[in-house]
């Protein structure tokens, strides 16, 4: 079984390489090298927390003249809390999104080029233990995600430190994304790499990681479900009433895996600190039964509006 994992494991990981390639434009990649160039010079000259203070000043910039963008996030973050912002709390909450965002994006280009004493004294795990705990079993270890924080920041760490572990994504993920998976592959061709599956893939693979025991992560909280054949059940965020995903819960709870749910908390300086809350379920006695998987995705769901409140820059969508 090992051995045909790892053949999955490498397919997907060709996989990503081929999209990754196929998919960024000729000006895309001009335009990231250019800026690594700048970047690195600039970090080389006023170092690490140099780079930090400059990309939140970018940030602040990018605040002040994208009224359009600000619009949008006021408007998220009065859903997150469910009533109007007041002028200064919308000033505040609107600008640390941006200034945040922004430092996360300038931290992922270039952490390539970055020393790594000085990217892995950058990273730490909240409750740890939960995931080693569960690894322990043998039987993977699905981990709920959501849209809240620099998830990239879980793929260049997590191989580091001894994890194998997994994605699923949307297809059609961001051009900066696609250009550092290609360009850490170049420069680190012998680095373990995160295995990344597309959503709308064929599903064995998913059952293949679990059962070879990889930490499997991808996120159910989805605004908009894009294929009506699509497994949903219902829960209550935000004062409304929307669908979540739980195809791949379900898998997790077929395969007798651990259920994690995980945050990324970005701090000052590039430091990003990964948070595990759970066991979401006993993985020896979970059913697969309507009522389980809705009162799992409702715990879910919960816990995901008690972090966009705490941290309401981390938020990107709701």
């Amino acid at each position: 079984m090992s051995d045909l994992s790892d053949t999955v494991a490498a397919q997907a990981a060709q996989e990503q390489e081929e999209r990754a390639r196929g998919s960024v434009s000729a000006w895309d990649r001009l335009s990231f090298a250019c800026m690594r160039g700048v970047l690195s010079a600039h970090t080389a000259v006023w170092g690490i927390r140099g780079l930090y203070r400059t990309s939140r000043a970018f940030g602040a910039l990018e605040y002040l003249v994208n009224y359009k963008r600000r619009r949008r996030v006021r408007d998220m973050l009065e859903q997150v809390y469910g009533r109007r912002l007041t002028g200064s709390e919308r000033r505040q909450m609107v600008s640390r999104h941006f200034m945040r965002q922004r430092a996360d994006k300038v931290y992922y280009l270039v952490f390539d080029r970055l020393p790594s004493e000085k990217t892995d004294s950058r990273f730490s795990i909240t409750n740890q233990h939960l995931l080693d705990e569960a690894l322990a079993r043998g039987k993977g270890v699905y981990v709920l995600l959501s849209h809240h924080g620099a998830h990239h920041v879980i793929g260049m760490h997590m191989p580091g430190l001894g994890y194998r572990i997994a994605a699923i994504r949307d297809p059609n993920e961001g051009a900066i994304r696609r250009y550092v998976q290609e360009m850490w592959e170049r420069r680190q061709p012998d680095a373990p790499r995160p295995v990344v599956l597309y959503s709308g893939d064929f599903i064995r693979p998913i059952y293949r990681l679990l059962r070879d025991n990889y930490a499997l992560g991808s996120a159910l909280d989805m605004t908009r479900i894009r294929d009506d054949r699509l497994k949903t059940a219902p829960v209550q965020i935000f004062g409304e009433t929307r669908p979540f995903l739980t195809g791949t819960l379900q898998i997790a709870i077929r395969c007798h895996a651990a259920v994690l749910q995980a945050f990324v908390i970005s701090e000052p300086n590039f430091h990003y600190r990964l948070e595990f809350l759970g066991p979401m379920t006993d993985p020896e006695t979970c059913q697969e039964t309507p009522e389980q998987l809705q009162a799992i995705l409702q715990q879910y769901a919960d816990n995901i509006a008690e972090y966009a409140r705490r941290y309401p820059d981390h938020v990107t969508r709701v």
